[in-house]
């Protein structure tokens, strides 16, 4: 029996008729329907802003053979008006779409092993992708941060995506005899979506984080430190957002922007991580690589690891690249040396900072809990586009753990751009 979310079951999300497009896209050849199967992904929630269902479909392939297509779907919320609503006032769903379908096209290299889930077809309201899990990979416990294992294979797969955008806009420049930027072309694609300071979800993260600064923090009591706080709160985090602009200093590439847990996909031999594969692109944006680097490793390690590793991490990402594009012909140093990887990566810092605190606020918490808060279509809409300091607060007050996470990022700001 297909499961139900607020009366809509999984068999809302797509028609016969769409699965039959799949099928012909997939199969490229004269693959029968026989029926399928269709739930949602799972009890509790994958991702913030979609409702996620896994697809099988049975097929005949000549006279004898029998295949099962495993698909992932991605689509804009039935469940949850309000989750829909922000989906399409930011226009998530085509921003993806497009990425899905048009750059990742011209980004697609060969010799580079693949850095994301495979797109089946865009539908009019869903992306239908391979299913990463019957693939083998797996995401990774949110409330536990990546080891060495993982993070290095997170950097290797993020050093595949960089290096596909520069390969590309290297080999469009020798084409046309000029310097080519991606960015000329497909401007649009790389809009600032949800992370404008005008944004309620943004504007509510960044009021939210100072309003708990001021009731819970080890500074809560420290009149000058608040009073600092409030001057150049807005200012930092804007300057936070502005760093993910079009830089004219370092090389650009397209960057992910989102690199939670929950957007990075594992796979395993054994008990250690072979791959990883990133998913969701609707927050891609059009900037120096270490935006994406150093907010890799803000939002999925522990403070004291990351600082203790920040620069073995970057030097790992560098070699990487490196290697990539010399498999291509293109010199490293022509495009970004280690020098300069490190020199963004600490203007950076601040970003990965104030983004992650923008992230772990809603996500450091059990999956039945996330589930609880979040498929409510008034709840979600009161935390995170209205009133997101009360919901920060209460979890302080009830759970240990999310307090000492939430804080230990709230602080760090104040203590590295508000007193210092």
């Amino acid at each position: 029996m297909p499961q139900t979310y607020n009366s809509i079951t999984a068999v809302n999300y797509i028609s016969e008729k769409e699965i039959a497009k799949v099928i012909k896209i997939y199969f490229k050849e004269n693959a029968v329907f026989e029926n399928y199967s269709i739930d949602f992904a799972s009890q509790n929630m994958l991702g913030f802003l979609c409702d996620y269902l896994r697809l099988n479909i049975n097929v005949s392939v000549g006279a004898n053979e029998k295949r099962v297509l495993n698909c992932f779907i991605k689509s804009i919320s039935k469940s949850n008006k309000a989750k829909a609503e922000m989906v399409k006032e930011l226009k998530l769903y085509e921003k993806e779409s497009k990425f899905y379908t048009i750059i990742i096209e011209k980004l697609r290299t060969p010799g580079i092993k693949a850095w994301s889930a495979k797109l089946i077809v865009a539908l009019e309201d869903a992306l239908v992708f391979e299913d990463l899990n019957s693939l083998g990979y797996r995401m990774h416990y949110k409330l536990k941060t990546l080891d060495d294992a993982h993070i290095f294979q997170a950097l290797r797969t993020l050093a595949r995506f960089h290096a596909s955008s520069i390969i590309y806009e290297e080999q469009k420049s020798v084409e046309l005899n000029r310097p080519y930027r991606i960015y000329e072309d497909y401007k649009d694609y790389f809009d600032k979506g949800g992370y404008k300071i005008t944004a309620p979800w943004f504007s509510q993260c960044m009021i939210a984080a100072l309003e708990v600064v001021k009731s819970h923090s080890k500074y809560a009591k420290t009149k000058d430190i608040i009073d600092k706080c409030d001057r150049k709160w807005a200012n930092v985090w804007k300057a936070a957002l502005d760093l993910t602009d079009t830089s004219s200093k370092y090389r650009n590439v397209i960057c992910h922007r989102d690199l939670w847990n929950n957007n990075l996909m594992f796979h395993y031999k054994g008990n250690e991580p072979d791959d990883c594969l990133l998913v969701d692109f609707q927050a891609a944006r059009y900037h120096p690589p270490a935006g994406d680097v150093v907010l890799l490793l803000f939002c999925n390690l522990e403070a004291s690891y990351r600082e203790e590793n920040f620069n073995r991490c970057l030097k790992y990402y560098h070699c990487t690249l490196q290697h990539i594009l010399e498999q291509h012909c293109i010199e490293i140093n022509d495009i970004i040396s280690l020098k300069m990887l490190q020199e963004s990566a600490k203007d950076f810092r601040l970003w990965g900072l104030v983004a992650t605190a923008c992230l772990v606020p809603q996500f450091w918490m059990k999956d039945d809990l996330t589930t609880k808060i979040f498929t409510d279509s008034n709840q979600f809409n009161k935390i995170l586009s209205q009133d997101k300091a009360t919901f920060i607060r209460k979890m302080c007050d009830e759970n240990v753990e999310y307090r000492i996470k939430v804080l230990d990022l709230f602080e760090e700001i104040v203590c590295e751009y508000i007193l210092n």
